[in-house]
């Protein structure tokens, strides 16, 4: 059983840890807050604690077989060695951004490890020696089987996944210049909602070595502040990062928070160029002498790029504009919703009617086919938007939703221009 029991821990950590993508989901620290949500009726909530009991049954249960003393004893070791490994595991998804960190997971954990152990103990009495020992094998498989399946669907049922890290910190390269094999590189980042603070910044390339930049940050930004003025002050959160590299191959601008794994900024550079996707795999629309279109990709900054769903995104200015292609999922009957979703770090500055529903993002969502513009685009259609003014943008999201439910989406940081 000890086998089993280190099999359902690996497993354990492999779902809620390392297959997890990394993403923005701010730390939880209120006491039964999913609780009091799912009995004012988050039947979504409500699941995901089921699931995360469920998920612990096994480990109460095969715990409880490896312990060679039984009563009240047993129940005491179940339960703190449940509590040691759920905190474990919310602490990795602290660190590592691949989770929500909640003490009401570690309660929902420790429930459902109690269980296990009731189980076994009602089991225990209930059969004699030799079925016993057939049933808690064949039960302990079962268990990590069904409960994993159930965990696993469960998620799949709460919500599409999508790297939402734009949401967590700012990050922006204004200029980029190449001395020789010097990079050098200017611009600012900050974590939303915390005061500035130090942070690195490493380039990684397809293939080859790391190259760690020499990163001083603190320089004063007062035109950053203004924009995204809140509680916190964000005047020192200039930054320069030099470093030797190659200026013949691409790299990917990761940053380090303090506690944190390296994060992809969505930042490529190759020379002195910096762009928002990989050149070895993008492919632009092709213009094809389509003058409207040229004008959009030359002046603007691609935002979002989707081959898979046949969609582009860009910046231009104050203006957001959805290029799509013919294999583009529209609709029959020409209602294509387009959610639009944004974020800011001046909540108070949000339409009335999301701030009375205590929303605090905007949605601008609306259909592809309500603002499409027409002119020159070749074979390509085109949705426009404009970006608000009202309050500061610190990421948006964007895809397509249908029936009340995201068939894709991405999130991005817009452009800040100074």
């Amino acid at each position: 059983m000890l086998l089993f029991l280190i099999a359902y821990m690996f497993t354990t950590l492999w779902f809620t840890i390392l297959k997890r993508p990394v993403s923005y989901h701010p730390a939880q620290f209120q006491l039964f807050w999913s609780y009091r949500r799912w009995f004012a009726g988050d039947t979504n909530l409500g699941n995901e604690i089921i699931m995360n009991i469920a998920m612990f049954v096994p480990f109460g249960f095969l715990f409880s077989s490896i312990l060679t003393f039984s009563g009240r004893r047993r129940f005491v070791f179940v339960v703190i060695f449940a509590a040691v490994f759920s905190l474990t595991i919310e602490t990795f998804q602290l660190f590592l951004m691949r989770g929500l960190f909640e003490w009401d997971d570690l309660i929902s954990n420790t429930v459902g490890a109690g269980s296990g152990w009731a189980l076994y103990t009602i089991l225990e009495r209930l059969l004699n020696e030799k079925y016993f020992s057939i049933m808690i094998t064949f039960t302990g498989t079962a268990f990590m089987v069904v409960c994993f399946s159930i965990y696993i669907s469960g998620r799949k049922a709460v919500g599409l996944e999508s790297d939402d890290t734009s949401r967590a910190y700012c990050f922006q390269i204004d200029d980029v210049a190449v001395d020789g094999d010097i990079l050098t590189m200017t611009g600012f980042a900050f974590r939303y909602e915390h005061p500035s603070g130090e942070f690195s910044l490493v380039l990684r390339p397809i293939e080859g070595e790391e190259v760690k930049l020499v990163t001083v940050c603190g320089a004063v930004r007062l035109d950053v502040n203004e924009y995204f003025k809140c509680d916190y002050d964000y005047t020192n959160t200039g930054f320069t990062a030099s470093g030797s590299v190659n200026p013949d191959i691409e790299y990917e601008v990761m940053i380090k928070w303090p506690w944190s794994a390296p994060l992809s900024t969505g930042v490529y550079v190759s020379g002195d160029k910096f762009y928002y996707a990989a050149a070895a795999s993008f492919e632009p629309p092709a213009a094809d002498g389509a003058a409207d279109l040229k004008e959009i990709l030359d002046n603007g900054t691609l935002r979002v790029y989707r081959p898979d769903y046949h969609c582009w995104v860009y910046q231009v200015e104050n203006h957001l504009y959805w290029i799509v292609d013919s294999d583009f999922n529209f609709e029959d009957n020409g209602r294509t919703y387009i959610q639009y979703q944004m974020w800011t770090t001046q909540i108070q500055n949000l339409p009335k009617e999301r701030l009375e529903h205590s929303y605090f993002w905007d949605n601008i969502g609306g259909y592809f086919e309500d603002y499409e513009i027409y002119g020159d685009y070749g074979s390509y259609r085109v949705m426009r938007r404009e970006l608000p003014a009202d309050y500061s943008l610190t990421s948006i999201v964007t895809g397509y939703y249908k029936n009340g439910e995201w068939v894709w989406k991405n999130f991005f940081r817009p452009i800040y221009e100074t």
